[in-house]
């Protein structure tokens, strides 16, 4: 009696590791993205970076003051831009006196389920103001999302952006 509940315990476990932890559903996605604008509005980079597979990967065109330019970034230097651009936000609001007031919208297009429910393809559109007008960032955007050992993270994000500035 004890073997087969031992192989019973192995058996939902192994289920687990193989299947169930590793298969995404759309309020798996919905629910990411509403985690993602949390972290963003928590101004918490290190947050945002777990939600990154270590094998992420991500290519952006950026238009920003007349120039346009595309680069591709690992999960690290994701990271650090991450990093980067809440301290931007942080020295923003350390000379105006406080801390500078961030408004996050996205709006998700579409969610498309792969045959195999290892992988989410994601088309959405997000915006985050700083401090009202001073600054806008505005980004279209695909993202494959997986599921691994239950936690859904980004594998990659293609987009295009743009970032306006007061004075623009």
């Amino acid at each position: 009696m004890k073997k087969l509940f031992l192989l019973a315990i192995l058996g939902g476990l192994s289920w687990w590791y193989f299947v169930g932890s590793r298969t995404i559903a759309e309020e798996h996605v919905t629910k990411f993205y509403q985690d993602l604008e949390h972290a963003t509005l928590s101004r918490n980079p290190e947050a945002i970076c777990t939600m990154l597979a270590e094998d992420f990967e991500t290519v952006g065109t950026v238009s920003a003051g007349g120039r346009r330019t595309t680069s591709t970034q690992n999960k690290t230097q994701a990271c650090e831009s991450y990093k980067a651009l809440y301290e931007t936000f942080e020295q923003l609001g350390n000379r105006m006196g406080g801390m500078v007031q961030l408004d996050s919208s996205y709006k998700i297009h579409s969610i498309s389920i792969r045959p195999d429910g290892k992988s989410a393809v994601v088309d959405y559109w997000s915006s985050l103001d700083v401090a009202g007008s001073l600054m806008n960032i505005r980004s279209r955007t695909t993202d494959t999302l997986i599921r691994r050992n239950g936690k859904v993270l980004i594998l990659r994000s293609e987009g295009k952006g743009s970032i306006r500035t007061g004075g623009q």
